[in-house]
C-alpha cells in the first residue's frame, strides 16, 4: 500500500486528528476531566497550522494516550503518560514519558516563548510526521519543518519538565540525519509519480536508486528502527510495480531488504510470469 502524495500549492498542511485517551487506571471521578482533554487536544490541532503553507494536503494523526497517574499538586495536575503517535502508515514514535499539567477547564495554545509540555509534545511529533511527509514529495523538503521540531527541543532544555528528552533527541537525530532514508522517500515517491506519467523507465530507474540507498542503510548501520518501519510500510509496493512496468529486475533489490518476505515475492512472480 502507498499513499500517493499529490502537492497541491494552496493553503496549510492539514493534520487530520484522531485523538483518543486510556483511563483505565484512573479512578473515575477524573474521566469528565479526561473526555474534556481529548476533546480540547483534537481541536487543538484542527485549528493550528502545522507546516510553512507551501502545501495543501491532508494527513492523519492519530494520538493514543495513555493515562498512568494523575498528581495532585495544589489547583494542578499532573498526568503521566505513554503515548504513540502515527500517521496510520509509515511512521510510528513511542513517548514513554510524557507527563504535564492539565485541570478541567484549561486552554490549550500554542507556546513561542517558554516550554509548553502538553502543546510541545503534540506540536513536536506533528512537526517529525509533517516534515517526514514532506520529505516525501520534495528532496529533504522537511528540512524547515524539522527545525520547528529542533526549536521545541531547545526550548525544553531550559525547562523543569526534562524527562524523556534523552529518548525524543535521539529519535530525531535518527531522523534528521538518516539522508539516504530521506532521499529514499523522495525517490519512491518520484518513481511512483514516473508510473503515472508513463515515464516507466524513469519509474524504475528512481525506484532502483530509493532501493539501494536503503540496502546501504542497512548495509552501514543493519536497520534502525526508521528504516525498518519504511521497509515493513512499503514493502508490498513491489506487486504494484511489476504489475505497472511488467518488469522484475529490482526484486532481487527488495528481496535484499525484505529478506523474511521471501514467500510474497515469490508470490508475485508466480502471479504476473
Amino acid at each position: 500500500m502507498f499513499i500517493l502524495l499529490v502537492p497541491f500549492f494552496l493553503s496549510g498542511q492539514i493534520l487530520i486528528p484522531n485523538v483518543s485517551i486510556d483511563s483505565e487506571r484512573i479512578e473515575s471521578s477524573y474521566l469528565p476531566e479526561i473526555e474534556e482533554l481529548e476533546q480540547k487536544i483534537t481541536q487543538y490541532i484542527q485549528t493550528e497550522s502545522f507546516s510553512d503553507e507551501t502545501y495543501d494536503f491532508q494527513i492523519p494523526y492519530r494520538i493514543s494516550i495513555f493515562v498512568r497517574s494523575i498528581d495532585e499538586s495544589g489547583t494542578d495536575r499532573v498526568y503521566t503518560c505513554e503515548a504513540f503517535f502515527t500517521n496510520d502508515y509509515d511512521q510510528r514514535y513511542y513517548d514513554s514519558q510524557w507527563k504535564f499539567e492539565y485541570s478541567s477547564g484549561s486552554s490549550l495554545y500554542r507556546s513561542t516563548g517558554i516550554f509548553n509540555p502538553l502543546t510541545d509534545i503534540i506540536d513536536y511529533y506533528g512537526y517529525l510526521i509533517v516534515g517526514t511527509e514532506l520529505d516525501a514529495i520534495e528532496l529533504l523538503g522537511g528540512n524547515a519543518i524539522f527545525e520547528k521540531a529542533n526549536q521545541i527541543i531547545q526550548r525544553s532544555q531550559s525547562s523543569r519538565w526534562s524527562s524523556g528528552w534523552r529518548s525524543r533527541i535521539a529519535d530525531f537525530e535518527a531522523i534528521t540525519r538518516n539522508y539516504r532514508l530521506r532521499k529514499a522517500r523522495f525517490f519512491l515517491s518520484e518513481a511512483f509519480w514516473a508510473v503515472e506519467d508513463q515515464k516507466k523507465d524513469l519509474a524504475l530507474s528512481k525506484l532502483k536508486e530509493s532501493l539501494l540507498l536503503i540496502q546501504e542503510i542497512i548495509r552501514i548501520r543493519n536497520k534502525d528502527k526508521f528504516t525498518n518501519d519504511f521497509i515493513e510500510s512499503h514493502y508490498k509496493d513491489a506487486e504494484y510495480f511489476v504489475s505497472a512496468l511488467k518488469d522484475t529486475s529490482f526484486l532481487p533489490l527488495y528481496r535484499d531488504i525484505a529478506p523474511n518476505e521471501k514467500k510474497y515475492f515469490d508470490s508475485i512472480v508466480e502471479k504476473y510470469y
